[in-house]
């Protein structure tokens, strides 16, 4: 559509102004969250919706330095609000997401009709009605009063049903007192405090069990639903989710409305736009070259069968590809034809090293380690025997006792294994140049807390000596990509380096 703006119609101007008609919205949303006074929204969105007519009308694709019209328009319409808080003389607010909820009698204002629904006001609906009033209206930081939840339920049943017939505060109350002698353990302790569902003033205290022991007249006050997830693994789920680069833009969606689906009304996430039930981004931005619509590289269902067979000590049956010239998934072939290489592994890890998958096995017979990207296996299946039962393989013996399941640990297994290569690990010093503020940065990067320092007279002089555990051969190469700041001490890898700077003088020379 951008290009078509060179035609410079009008038609065409009207035409991306509607296509981008939503970003007005947005840019409210995401500038100053959803507690805006109603005029100064309704005023925001005109002053928007000027400034983006204005956009399409001035756009050129060839004088705009190869902006997108997406970025152009926002620039006007994110101006046009500064100058509306500007001209009104008042300081433009800031991003603010705080929940005010409606009241019980605001849902009652509603015309609704009333529907026939069998055993709606039978309590054991009446039930699941005040369960979901507490998953909507309570969580870690409201509660509610029984005078509260019973005013809710008669909102949340005109809402959804359209009686306004009022329960017996009584049932209402009795049921509420189920719930929570059939939810919660009877007496509190250390051990059960997580496996509490509904939470009141007291119950730390066993107040319920007290009520009905009558041994205390206390009342059964600011309950509050313990919700699946708290608000914080909440913002850590969505943020996952949302940021996952094995992910469509459609599943992102799915999976936070799902996800969201468990909260109170009152929570927000600056990812999601509930009114709208979207994400507040495009979903597509953060789809990295593992996600289906990079190749069609199914890795997550990949991972799935190989940790499978993980767990279940299975064997497993693939083909290991490469990539053509063309793009393609191409599987490797035996040495003594053109077939297809079947390979057989008893895989014991998945590990993820800078960005890609990786299973790490034994084939048969074999105490050597393997590593195989995971999005490069194809076929991937269960070996099973005549019966159709998955084939198990006990542990192999290994030399090394780290790669066994206790003593398993991924860091320090991949800074041994830079680049994810065999070979065999061992001690090797290094220069590190301590005047470059980066030096240690990208020592972390690449072999974590797994260095030794060592006291070197260097230092003085901006140099520090370290000793990495790494394959000798790897070393050659990642020393050649940190030339500038690093040095390598060790004879035989010294050695390697100036091999291979002799090739490539001979290729660049």
């Amino acid at each position: 559509m951008d290009e078509d703006v060179k035609n410079g119609s009008a038609g065409d101007a009207e035409q991306l102004f509607r296509e981008y008609e939503y970003l007005v919205g947005y840019w409210i949303r995401t500038k100053y969250g959803s507690r805006l006074p109603s005029d100064v929204q309704n005023d925001l969105e005109s002053e928007g919706l000027m400034a983006l007519y204005k956009a399409s009308e001035n756009y050129d694709p060839d004088n705009e330095a190869g902006a997108k019209f997406k970025t152009y328009a926002s620039a006007y319409i994110k101006l046009s609000f500064a100058n509306y808080f500007k001209t009104k003389k008042k300081p433009e607010p800031g991003f603010d997401d705080t929940v005010r909820p409606p009241e019980p009698e605001d849902l009652l204002q509603k015309d609704k009709e009333p529907s026939v629904r069998i055993g709606t006001k039978e309590p054991d609906r009446q039930a699941l009605q005040i369960l979901e009033v507490l998953r909507m209206w309570s969580d870690e930081n409201h509660s509610l009063t029984q005078q509260d939840i019973i005013a809710w339920h008669y909102a949340y049943c005109y809402e959804k049903h359209g009686f306004k017939d009022k329960p017996d505060d009584r049932v209402l109350k009795k049921i509420i007192k189920d719930l929570i002698l059939e939810l919660d353990p009877y007496e509190f302790s250390d051990d059960n405090k997580d496996d509490y569902k509904i939470l009141y003033d007291g119950y730390e205290k066993d107040l319920m069990k007290k009520v009905l022991e009558k041994s205390s007249k206390g009342n059964i006050t600011d309950i509050s639903l313990a919700h699946t997830f708290s608000n914080a693994e909440m913002d850590k789920l969505i943020e996952a989710v949302c940021f996952s680069d094995m992910l469509t833009g459609e599943e992102k969606t799915r999976l936070v409305k799902k996800i969201f689906a468990t909260a109170s009304e009152y929570y927000r996430s600056p990812f999601w736009d509930k009114a709208d039930q979207k994400i507040l981004f495009n979903p597509e931005v953060l789809q990295g070259r593992l996600s289906k619509k990079f190749g069609g590289r199914n890795v997550a269902d990949n991972n799935s069968i190989v940790q499978k067979a993980i767990s279940g000590r299975n064997v497993i049956r693939f083909k290991f590809c490469h990539y053509t010239q063309d793009g393609l998934l191409e599987p490797n072939t035996r040495k003594d034809s053109n077939e297809p290489r079947v390979y057989v592994l008893r895989p014991y890890h998945l590990v993820v090293y800078h960005d890609n998958y990786y299973c790490l096995g034994f084939h048969e017979g074999s105490k050597n380690v393997y590593h195989y990207r995971v999005d490069l296996m194809s076929d991937i299946e269960l070996v099973a025997d005549e019966e159709g039962n998955p084939v198990t393989k006990e542990m192999v013996p290994v030399d090394d006792y780290r790669f066994l399941y206790d003593f398993w640990n991924p860091e320090h297994y991949m800074a041994e294994h830079i680049y994810m290569a065999y070979g065999n690990p061992r001690d090797i010093r290094i220069k590190i140049d301590n005047r470059d503020k980066k030096g240690f940065t990208f020592l972390r990067d690449w072999f974590g807390e797994h260095y030794e320092l060592l006291n070197s007279r260097d230092e003085s002089e901006g140099y520090i000596t370290v000793t990495v555990k790494a394959d000798p051969k790897m070393i050659v190469h990642w020393a050649m990509q940190y030339a500038g700041l690093v040095e390598v001490l060790d004879d035989e890898v010294r050695e390697l380096i100036r091999e291979e700077l002799e090739r490539m003088s001979e290729k660049y020379g």
